[in-house]
């Protein structure tokens, strides 16, 4: 029998995944890729993405050398359907932590001692400044 709903979902799920098809095969540690010339990663659409070695250089200064193998890279800024529009999600405690820094530059130190979280919410000004500051260590990813 057929069921319209489930036919829904099958199409936007398609739909999602063509609009990630830029997206890395699997992330990469920010140790790893430090030591590499050129780095770089493979695409779910087989193309490469590189990455800036300066940015990478941004990034490693900004967290204590034991977490550099912790940061995946890309940093992911997820934009979904289900959320309200003009949001995007970061997730990961050490993304998180990027990103608050990044938005909050040359503010007061207290800033510095906010509460880690997993996830954190962004708004669309917001995104100007990422994408200036970390335009090859960060990609949107699409989801429902």
């Amino acid at each position: 029998m057929f069921r319209e709903d489930d036919f829904e979902k099958k199409i936007s799920l398609k739909f999602i995944q063509t609009l990630n098809r830029h997206l890395p095969r699997k992330r990469r540690a920010l140790k790893e890729l430090l030591l590499e010339e050129k780095p770089s990663i493979k695409n779910l659409d087989g193309s490469t993405h590189s990455f800036d070695k300066k940015e990478l250089e941004k990034l490693a200064s900004m967290i204590p050398e034991w977490e550099h193998d912790r940061l995946r890279l890309p940093i992911y800024l997820e934009m979904s359907s289900s959320m309200e529009r003009g949001t995007i999600r970061i997730s990961g405690r050490l993304e998180c932590r990027i990103i608050n820094r990044i938005l909050h530059e040359g503010e007061a130190q207290e800033r510095k001692g906010a509460e880690e979280k997993d996830s954190m919410i962004i708004y669309y000004p917001h995104l100007a400044k990422i994408r200036k500051e970390l335009p090859t260590a960060t990609q949107f990813m699409f989801t429902m």
